[in-house]
């Protein structure tokens, strides 16, 4: 171990004192949000990751079965002894959509409550993470650093073009509304039952749009979904928000996303659901559509944010995938 030649610098963003070096492993102390914003490194170097959960939530690390400290800790000794306990894993993959891409739309004109739009006050950036690459400025560095500074602030302008990561569930719809929200709240009350305090201030002015959804199919585009719902998430893994298995049937290693989208109900039967999602229970509900895709495309009228991993991402219409075999965890067993 070697300390930062400056402090305040990321990881993979100003830490590698060669071109040539490669960290044996890179440790991760947070929650999903603090594995989202490292996950472009990590697939780039291809370093096996240990994440130590502490965040707000750690649903990525529970779906890994690094649900604790302890866990954690067992992983990295076995790690370090015999080097076998790790695993290699998909991560799911969003683009932004514009220009000659296209997607199927819907004829519905329905729009969503003021929250799900940036106040005049408050902008996206001010709001949520926004992957704008390393800070600027910062205080001057040595040689050796600035010259990484530089090649990483290459790299994070190719992946800010390209496609973001994420490693649990992305979505639109009432879910980004409320994650929104969420993001206002101090850390202790976004662990301790923030979201769904958030869910019950969005609810009751929240109006489902218009979902468009297309599924790629032997090299077309098919229409999957045209209607109005209340939510629209794709998972890469079971769970996100504290345990909430949405997509409970995904698995991390089979290069598909399962998605499940919530039709318009009503708000007694929405909460109702929201009290089974903890069990997978709300599969089978004739207002959820329940299926697996490789790619697909998204569309909502009107345009609405997209967040994944509990942080905004960008706005529809958006494309997402899977990337195979793009991440290695170190796991406990």
């Amino acid at each position: 171990m070697r300390p930062f030649e400056l402090p305040g610098v990321g990881l993979f963003s100003g830490n590698e004192l060669d071109p040539t070096d490669q960290p044996e492993a890179a440790l991760i102390f947070g929650g999903d949000g603090t594995v989202h914003r490292h996950l472009a490194g990590l697939v780039a170097k291809q370093v096996p990751t240990l994440v130590v959960p502490m965040g707000s939530a750690n649903d990525f690390a529970q779906s890994i079965g690094v649900g604790s400290g302890p866990d954690a800790l067992a992983a990295w000794k076995r790690f370090c002894g015999t080097g076998d306990n790790t695993r290699t894993i998909d991560l799911g993959t969003i683009h932004t959509l514009g220009g000659e891409d296209t997607l199927p739309q819907g004829t519905g004109s329905s729009s969503a409550a003021g929250e799900t739009e940036t106040g005049q006050d408050e902008s996206l950036e001010n709001l949520h993470f926004v992957p704008a690459g390393p800070r600027r400025d910062l205080p001057q560095m040595g040689p050796r650093i600035m010259q990484s500074q530089l090649r990483r602030a290459s790299e994070a302008e190719n992946e800010v073009a390209g496609a973001t990561f994420f490693c649990c569930i992305a979505g639109t719809g009432l879910d980004a509304a409320v994650n929104r929200r969420t993001l206002k709240q101090s850390h202790w009350l976004r662990g301790h039952g923030g979201y769904g305090l958030a869910l019950l201030q969005i609810l009751g002015g929240f109006r489902p749009p218009h979902i468009c959804v297309a599924v790629e199919s032997g090299g077309s585009w098919q229409t999957a979904i045209d209607e109005s719902g209340f939510v629209i998430a794709c998972g890469n893994g079971p769970q996100y928000g504290h345990g909430m298995r949405l997509t409970h049937r995904a698995r991390m290693d089979d290069g598909l996303l399962d998605v499940c989208f919530v039709r318009t109900l009503g708000k007694m039967r929405l909460l109702r659901l929201l009290r089974v999602v903890y069990r997978g229970d709300h599969i089978g509900m004739r207002e959820v559509e329940y299926f697996q895709a490789a790619r697909l495309r998204i569309a909502t009228g009107p345009p609405m944010e997209v967040f994944a991993d509990g942080e905004y991402v960008c706005t529809t219409p958006a494309e997402l995938g899977v990337r195979r075999n793009a991440l290695r965890v170190i796991v406990a067993g």
